[in-house]
């Protein structure tokens, strides 16, 4: 995704808990837990002073464990995933918020899952997370409106990346199943719902959710 909007002429600021690969002009990398919020704030502020703007939020960043609710513990599954998904996006979303309503617009992207809606045994956690966002998103839609900020949901269908290749094929095949559009989505098709919440033409769409793949 970072590539996709390089190729467009934005500078793109991204994050992760661990270093990049992408070694490509116009990408600045942090090192940085999202859940941590002084880091957060340091993050969004230092690339507000640099570039002295934020247009766009992608708010992506998560945790996808699955783990049965009978044998899960707090430490290890509920508290780490709440953290990087639902604490996360809410830092990510109130910093970069501050700086967008300076200016009088911007574009806030987070990011569902269809986990959401179905409901599927050992997703108790990650389920409950990424509902969490989507209220979130719709309440921060209303609260941002008046600034000329919208928020937005992206919600994909199964997307391929080591975490679901780790889940193995019988659970992928399962999931897949019951979909409504029965494969997986691709790095294009996300980026296509991206552009068009991002679109200057878009200005008037906020507080939605895009499933992709599934009829909820």
């Amino acid at each position: 995704m970072a590539e996709f909007f390089l190729a467009r002429g934005y500078v793109v600021c991204g994050c992760a808990r661990s270093e990049s690969s992408l070694a490509t002009p116009g990408y600045e990398h942090t090192v940085l837990d999202v859940g941590d919020a002084e880091k957060v704030r340091a993050w969004v502020r230092g690339a507000f002073r640099k570039h002295g703007r934020i247009d766009v939020a992608i708010c992506n960043a998560g945790l996808a464990p699955a783990a049965l609710l009978m044998t899960m513990t707090g430490a290890d599954v509920l508290e780490p995933v709440l953290r990087a998904n639902v604490a996360g996006t809410y830092h990510v979303c109130r910093e970069v918020a501050r700086t967008m309503m300076s200016r009088g617009s911007g574009r806030i992207i987070t990011v569902s899952s269809m986990a959401v809606g179905l409901h599927e045994e050992g997703t108790s956690a990650y389920a409950a997370s990424k509902s969490a966002i989507v209220e979130m998103t719709k309440i921060l839609a209303k609260e941002l409106a008046p600034a000329g900020i919208t928020c937005n949901v992206l919600a994909p269908s199964m997307y391929e990346t080591d975490a679901v290749a780790a889940l193995g094929e019988p659970v992928k095949a399962k999931a897949l199943e019951k979909l409504t559009i029965k494969r997986p989505v691709t790095l294009e098709e996300i980026c296509n719902v991206v552009s068009f919440f991002v679109a200057p033409e878009s200005g008037c769409i906020t507080g939605q959710v895009v499933h992709m793949g599934l009829v909820t």
